[in-house]
């Protein structure tokens, strides 16, 4: 089985620049962080832009750590005061608010799927995807303490998974912080997806450590990443043809 596949992370309100630059093919993958802090006319912008783009046969997100309002559990909390909180009907309670539940129920286009901590088999090829991030700083969607915590999301990626899809990058793959130069991913993912033989893995969320590197044990880790640090989005995305019965990555097409 081979796939043709377009990988984009952390386009941050800035998906309209890659306009003209998604080659097409069998898969588009973003790996969260569509907005700024999820509000309602951020998310509705991004969707509709997805939704838009009709030239792969199936395309596939998650949420990220920016995109508050995707994560049922956060209440307000620490960025409260940046919130509009009119987008939960003044109600401050654990939930996705209904506007975002129409949107991802009823609005996305056939072949559009979002995942959150959910799978979809597209062509006989199967996708586990998740927002989860290790946790870092405060007020963030979708943190995980490691060890214990994260690994109860973790443990529920199915064995015979063939695409994993999430927004924090795993140990040692594109994941190294500019400012202290180390290695910020999430050790406990990388033990999971070295044991189940992963083929491909996507996130994003380490802005500066964009591109791709092939693991230990012969699978892909991808970060596509389309915003800098700055937030500027310079990298273009990554596009390449994937031969899963073979294994094989083909950059020449």
């Amino acid at each position: 089985m081979k796939m043709r596949i377009t990988h984009i992370s952390d386009t941050h309100n800035k998906h309209n620049q890659l306009n003209g630059k998604l080659p097409g093919g069998d898969l588009l993958i973003h790996s969260g962080d569509i907005s700024s802090i999820g509000r309602e006319k951020e998310v509705k912008r991004f969707i509709k832009w997805f939704n838009g783009i009709d030239n792969y046969t199936n395309k596939v997100f998650i949420a990220g750590n920016h995109d508050l309002t995707f994560d049922s559990e956060i209440l307000f909390r620490n960025k409260s005061e940046y919130f509009d909180r009119v987008q939960y009907d003044g109600i401050a309670s654990v939930g996705k608010p209904q506007w975002l539940d129409i949107l991802l129920n009823l609005e996305l286009n056939p072949n559009v799927f979002y995942l959150e901590n959910s799978f979809v088999k597209l062509d006989g090829i199967k996708i586990w995807g998740s927002p989860i991030s290790p946790s870092f700083g405060h007020g963030w969607a979708f943190n995980k303490d490691r060890g214990y915590d994260i690994n109860q999301v973790w443990n529920k990626i199915p064995m015979d998974t063939d695409i994993v899809i999430t927004h924090g990058p795993i140990y040692g793959y594109c994941d190294k912080s500019a400012n202290t130069y180390e290695n910020v991913g999430c050790v406990d993912l990388y033990n999971t997806l070295k044991k189940i033989n992963l083929p491909l893995h996507f996130s994003g969320h380490v802005h500066e450590g964009y591109g791709y590197k092939e693991t230990i044990w012969g699978g892909y880790a991808f970060n596509g990443c389309t915003c800098n640090l700055s937030y500027e989005p310079i990298n273009e995305p990554i596009t390449f043809d994937y031969n899963f019965i073979g294994r094989e990555l083909n950059f020449e097409m």
